[in-house]
């Protein structure tokens, strides 16, 4: 049974090979395809369901293209636009999240957007920042 699975994975690596294949915007594109699912599964309304059916039927059907596809520069522009487009929103989620879990220092954003670290518990400071120069009091 074992040689079977390794025969498939094989053949399935001869057949992907020099097409695109998953990247990031395919895993954005399964994403939103499977939300899109679980939104017209809970809406009542069977001409949005409909609508969000199709739509969903398009996504999937540009991914797969998108996955089988052997213009390779083609694909990796698309892709990275994409990122160009998400991965500073995808940062700014990582460090929100950083800094909620971090429990012995308060964050304090200044007036140009930068985080400033301050440890918890030590009373009024008055904080520089970094970047700017801007000085403000901040209750720790």
């Amino acid at each position: 049974m074992g040689n079977f699975f390794y025969k498939l994975r094989c053949a399935m690596a001869r057949f992907m090979y020099g097409r695109n294949g998953v990247d990031q915007l395919s895993w954005a594109m399964v994403v939103l395809g499977v939300a899109l699912s679980l939104i017209g599964s809970l809406v009542g309304i069977p001409l949005v369901m409909s609508i969000l059916s199709y739509i969903n039927l398009a996504i999937w059907i540009v991914l797969l293209y998108r996955m089988f596809s052997r213009n390779l520069e083609k694909r990796r522009r698309e892709n990275a636009r994409f990122m160009a487009w998400w991965g500073p929103k995808q940062n700014a989620l990582r460090g929100a999240r950083a800094r909620r879990k971090d429990k012995t220092h308060k964050y304090v954003r200044c007036a140009c957007g930068t985080y400033c670290r301050v440890p918890r518990g030590v009373g009024r400071v008055e904080l520089t920042c970094p970047k700017c120069g801007a000085k403000k009091i901040v209750n720790t």
